[in-house]
């Protein structure tokens, strides 16, 4: 199997794990303030996997160093599947296994504008861009688009820090 098909899957599969663990322990229906910070463990899970690709790729033998360029690439299509996986995911999560999820974060999140001073206008404007967020277009924007792109900005980072740590050590004569 292609490295980056399998690398991309254990991405996709553990976020969706990451978040199927936040619905059973109720971050999603009861404790919404909490799940607020539990949704980066996600974008953890993808950069944890992604470190373990590119050390992967980076310790093949007779490779001393990886490019940064082949980093971002590799990345790039590893967090692509990954997103596609996650989409998926989302689409059944919102469709069949927490339906009103959408509805219970405005009935929270509304009243918390409404008491920072925000206008009626403004928060129409988040509640309709929320919902469409929501929606089978807005799932693939976000988690393919927004994802495949930090996955890519991540792995050039991972890749030069991989090649920093490998570096080997120069004896001075």
């Amino acid at each position: 199997m292609n490295p980056e098909l399998k690398y991309g899957m254990i991405a996709g599969s553990g976020m969706s794990a990451w978040m199927l663990g936040e619905y059973a322990l109720g971050l999603h229906t009861t404790h919404l303030a909490v799940s607020a910070y539990t949704n980066w463990g996600t974008e953890l899970v993808l950069f944890v996997t992604l470190w373990f690709f590119l050390r992967h790729k980076l310790y093949r033998p007779n490779r001393y160093w990886l490019p940064v360029w082949e980093g971002m690439l590799h990345g790039l299509l590893a967090s692509l599947v990954a997103g596609l996986v996650f989409c998926t995911f989302l689409n059944i999560y919102f469709r069949f296994i927490n339906p009103e999820w959408p509805d219970l974060y405005l009935a929270w999140r509304v009243p918390l504008m409404r008491a920072a001073g925000t206008s009626e206008e403004s928060i129409r404007d988040f509640a309709r861009s929320f919902l469409w967020s929501v929606t089978p277009a807005g799932l693939a924007v976000h988690a393919i688009g927004i994802y495949t792109i930090i996955g890519t900005l991540a792995s050039s980072v991972l890749t030069l820090w991989l090649n920093w740590r490998r570096k080997e050590p120069v004896e001075v004569r």
